[in-house]
């Protein structure tokens, strides 16, 4: 391992234990058996949280289908998607590589049914139309929870939550050109093999000939992050809370907002709980409230987690039993 590696690997080591500690300091805080009792009101109402996931998961399938062609999108069966989607996210929940990891996953759940090239190139369309798709739903979260008055936060505050979300969207235009352009002096900074090239042609193409399914993309994605905002409504009703409308959007807006600063944490841990301490106690909730609803969160989690990972075993087991075939390309 070189001394970069090492640094690296220390330093996933640091955060996790950061995390663990946090998780520990907030349950002695606010005392186990009471937080234990919240979860525990929470009963079979498990059987309804966990599988609502899958409403989300095939938004974002949805969404994924939009970065193909439309006849590649045909030609893909939309369980092959939502698997994809299952198994990538479990890998990049699990693992601190900035969600990266489990991108790397996604094209090997569609089997054979697109080329290597169209299946790399959604991926990375996917990604920033996902990116974008989460920047426009904080946006709009935060429009909604200023204009609702919840003086959760100063107008400075709100102010350098939304210059964040505008932030990210002009930083995937910028890596937008930048993946696209034909310049010389770029392609040679990109790096110029034949597999990188073809797949930034397909994104360039993509991008001039299918705005309309861009868009389309961006609001599926959108439409999965705006999901967590019902999930926050159902858990909260299970908990025996009385939450509004507003306040679930709140709540999944500013959460979002402290995932995007601490994505570095793997599987969340610590970040979970202590952002949604916060989060109750600035909603006037009480903090406790917020501690048991991070760890129910949390539950369900890591349950698509390790079930994403299991999709992902299966089929790489099941893609090694079997002749590996050739890779079609575009003519």
């Amino acid at each position: 391992m070189t001394g970069q590696g090492r640094l690296w690997a220390w330093f996933e080591r640091a955060v996790l234990a950061a995390g663990l500690l946090t998780l520990a300091l907030l349950l002695w805080r606010f005392e186990p058996a009471l937080i234990w009792r919240l979860i525990a009101q929470v009963g079979f109402g498990f059987l309804v949280i966990i599988p609502l996931q899958l409403f989300d998961h095939m938004l974002n399938a949805l969404g994924w289908r939009q970065t193909f062609e439309p006849e590649e999108a045909r030609s893909i069966p939309f369980w092959r998607l939502v698997l994809g989607r299952v198994a990538g996210d479990g890998v990049n929940y699990l693992t601190p590589s900035a969600s990266i990891a489990g991108e790397f996953v996604r094209p090997g759940m569609l089997a054979t049914h697109a080329s290597e090239e169209a299946k790399n190139a959604s991926v990375v369309i996917g990604k920033f139309t996902q990116a974008i798709g989460q920047a426009v739903f904080i946006l709009v979260g935060m429009s909604a929870v200023v204009s609702a008055k919840l003086n959760f936060l100063s107008s400075l505050h709100s102010g350098i939550a939304v210059a964040m979300a505008l932030a990210i969207i002009a930083v995937i235009g910028v890596s937008l050109y930048l993946l696209t352009s034909r310049r010389i002096g770029l392609q040679r900074w990109l790096g110029g093999s034949q597999l990188v090239s073809g797949i930034r042609e397909r994104i360039r193409r993509y991008i001039a000939l299918h705005p309309g399914r861009m868009a389309t993309s961006v609001a599926f994605f959108s439409a999965g992050y705006a999901w967590g905002s019902i999930e926050v409504l159902v858990i909260c009703h299970f908990m025996g809370l009385s939450v509004s409308p507003i306040q679930a959007v709140a709540i999944e807006t500013f959460s979002n907002i402290i995932d995007s600063l601490l994505f570095m944490v793997p599987a969340k841990v610590g970040t979970q709980e202590a952002g949604k301490v916060a989060i109750f106690h600035g909603l006037g909730l009480l903090p406790s409230q917020g501690l048991a609803f991070g760890l129910i969160r949390h539950v369900r989690e890591l349950f698509w987690a390790g079930t994403g990972l299991t999709l992902y075993a299966i089929n790489r087991r099941a893609s090694s039993g079997t002749p590996r075939l050739e890779s079609r390309t575009d003519p």
